[in-house]
C-alpha cells in the first residue's frame, strides 16, 4: 500500500507478528511475518514489506522494501516505495 496511513501491531508471540494495515483510501491488509533483533519482515496476500536498521558511527542505517504481491506470479511489484521511502526517512529524521 503505497499510501499507508495506518499500521499497528496487534499480535506478538515470540518472533511473530501480526499487524493490520490501512491505506487512507480505505484498504486493509492484515500482515504476518517475523520480528528479530534489527530487521522484520512483514506480508499478506497483496503486500510485503521488510525493514532493517543497524547501528553505523554515531547514527543509525535503515534499508526497506516494500510493495505489492500478485500471488498469481513470482513477482513483487514496488508501487511507490521510493515514493513513500523518501517521505518516511524524511520524517523520521525530523524526530531526530
Amino acid at each position: 500500500m503505497p499510501d499507508m496511513e495506518r499500521l499497528r501491531v496487534l499480535h506478538r508471540q515470540g518472533e511473530r507478528v501480526e499487524a493490520p494495515a490501512r491505506s487512507k483510501y480505505g484498504m486493509r491488509a492484515r500482515l504476518r511475518g517475523v520480528q528479530r533483533p534489527g530487521w522484520y519482515w512483514l506480508q499478506s496476500s497483496f503486500l510485503l514489506i521488510g525493514v532493517a536498521a543497524v547501528p553505523q558511527g554515531p547514527g543509525t542505517r535503515v534499508a526497506f522494501t516494500g510493495g505489492v504481491r500478485l500471488p498469481t506470479r513470482a513477482a513483487l511489484i514496488p508501487l511507490g516505495v521510493r515514493r513513500e521511502g523518501s517521505r518516511s526517512v524524511k520524517r523520521l529524521a525530523t524526530l531526530l
